[in-house]
């Protein structure tokens, strides 16, 4: 989920530009169609259109008791408008699935060069990915803030056996707003906390949510179903941008004082980096953790997935500060909330190679002039995931998942059958290594693919093309996806009395990396229905019989 655009962010007049946490195409399905699929796709609409009813709720819950208490969970991926204009609404996903002048991800120079992504006659354009397109149902290429459309998303995931999403949350620390202008006088600010009367209310500890619209409009909807239908959810925390990261150093600069953008006094030390840290903390505290939607752990914590943790723990460095200092930060000012606490579950994933290094998970970031960081810096002592792996509980972590895995040593993905060998050599890699350790667990990660082609390919180099484009074809289809479920399930069981019971899906809309279980105009609900056969009907006690020639769990 690395994102490799700028963006934009309004509210009001504040316009904000950071940086996040990544057809035609009968090529899309590798093998995208199984044979073994004995409905149509009309078929298979209709009968997925209907809404659940109460006594589906109400055994999929007795099921969820009485069966395997296996908790499946899913990322869901925010998206924003790329347009400046306040007026347009230009998706970040939409724009890019329907060709190439208005994605903003095609055109960032920052990560393809000055020239934007380049396509020529030797590596052409291959859009629009028409087929990612959500189904009718869904309203098509859908407005994110559609209250209709986010209530069917509930439905369809707690209908199809999902048990919580995992909401892509994040955070710009470096905003200073107006509690006294109107645009900006509904932005979360901690009661009590210090403001600037004279300064129409500005804000002493800066820092806004982003992106949040699709979670707000969850939520409200969520609240309105009945409590047997409602979703649980979960904050997954993308510390993961260098832009915004730069923005926060910027804050005070001589630039920035000139601009208008700051004033005297407000500069990004130490001091003010540990305010927005418990501001961000208290944010969850007030607007989220005390919701009974809100997904906790078994002693009723507030559970947070926190996304490449490498990305925080190398700028707090900046700081002197530690990682488990900020977790254990959070936890004290949960604690004093009332709170029991707070479950962080790290999400991460990198080179594992020698020769890789240069490209392992950093764990400082140094200024280039540490008397104007704002300037730049590289980030440096960089370690290997399975070097890096064995710190996170000393960091105060309580689990382990992933988002996607794209290699295990030598082994690296260019097929679905290449991704799931991958992911079995990390399955059993971590499923041992902390099988003897009852606080700390390892949820079992599954992912449906991997193709980045309508955000330009994996990966995005300053060339203006990308360095393995040969990645963009990792296409699953129902049969495959469902082996890989069932392999997930197998394996989470098998270390379920230490290791926990959840399975983590990649991802319900990650539309521009290929990883959406959505329904769509290309696989219908095949993924959905992966989900509930492999999960929801044998805790009902239904269990249909596998097409004639599925893929076993050694024949991708």
């Amino acid at each position: 989920m690395k994102i490799f655009w700028p963006y934009l962010l309004i509210f009001g007049i504040l316009v904000t530009d950071p940086e996040g946490c990544e057809q035609n195409s009968n090529d899309e399905g590798e093998d995208n169609t199984s044979q073994t699929d004995i409905s149509s796709e009309s078929e298979i609409f209709q009968e997925n259109s209907v809404e659940p009813s109460s006594s589906d709720q109400m055994r999929t819950s007795e099921g969820l008791e009485n069966e395997s208490k296996q908790m499946i969970g899913v990322y869901f991926m925010p998206s924003w408008s790329t347009s400046a204009d306040p007026n347009q609404d230009r998706d970040s996903f939409w724009s890019c699935l329907t060709g190439r002048g208005d994605c903003a991800s095609l055109q960032n120079t920052a990560t393809w060069g000055p020239k934007g992504r380049i396509y020529n006659r030797q590596f052409p354009y291959e859009g629009p990915y028409l087929n990612r397109k959500p189904i009718a149902e869904l309203k098509g290429f859908y407005k994110r803030d559609d209250p209709a459309v986010a209530r069917k998303q509930l439905q369809y995931m707690k209908s199809n056996g999902i048990d919580f999403f995992a909401f892509n949350w994040f955070f710009g620390r470096h905003y200073y707003y107006h509690l006294y202008f109107g645009p900006q006088s509904k932005i979360y600010y901690p009661e009590g906390w210090k403001i600037d009367p004279n300064r129409d209310g500005r804000v002493a500890v800066p820092g806004l949510e982003e992106w949040n619209e699709q979670l707000e409009v969850l939520l409200s909807e969520n609240l309105k179903l009945p409590a047997a239908e409602q979703m649980k959810w979960a904050i997954n925390w993308c510390d993961d941008s260098d832009e915004r990261w730069r923005a926060w150093l910027d804050v005070g600069s001589p630039e920035s004082m000139s601009a208008g953008r700051n004033y005297e006094g407000e500069k990004p030390d130490k001091a003010l980096y540990l305010q927005v840290h418990d501001k961000i903390t208290q944010l969850w505290i007030d607007k989220y953790f005390k919701r009974k939607d809100y997904l906790k752990s078994d002693d009723g914590r507030p559970i947070v997935y926190f996304y490449f943790p490498q990305d925080t723990e190398s700028r707090a460095s900046f700081y002197g500060i530690t990682m488990k200092e900020l977790l254990d930060r959070s936890k004290a000012l949960a604690r004093k909330n009332g709170l029991n606490g707070i479950k962080f579950i790290a999400v991460a994933s990198g080179a594992m190679m020698p020769n890789e290094r240069m490209y392992g998970m950093p764990t400082r970031w140094q200024a280039n002039n540490p008397s104007e960081p704002w300037r730049g810096g590289r980030y440096t002592d960089r370690i290997l995931f399975q070097d890096y792996v064995p710190r996170l509980k000393g960091m105060g972590f309580e689990g382990l998942t992933g988002y996607v895995y794209h290699n295990h040593y030598r082994q690296d993905n260019k097929s679905y059958a290449d991704m799931r060998k991958t992911y079995r050599s990390h399955w059993q890699e971590w499923s041992e290594f902390f099988k003897n350790d009852k606080e700390f667990e390892y949820q079992v990660p599954v992912a449906m693919g991997w193709d980045m082609r309508p955000a330009g390919g994996t990966w995005p180099q300053q060339t203006g093309f990308p360095s393995e484009p040969i990645k963009d074809r990792v296409h699953s289809n129902k049969s495959t996806f469902k082996a890989k479920l069932e392999e997930a399930k197998k394996q989470s069981e098998k270390y379920h009395s230490s290791n926990g019971n959840t399975i983590m899906i990649c991802c319900w809309n990650e539309y521009l990396e290929g990883n959406y279980i959505e329904p769509t105009e290309g696989h219908g609900f095949d993924y959905l229905e992966a989900v509930k056969e492999v999960f929801m009907d044998r805790r009902t006690g239904f269990i249909p019989s596998p097409p004639a020639s599925v893929a076993s769990s050694t024949s991708p």
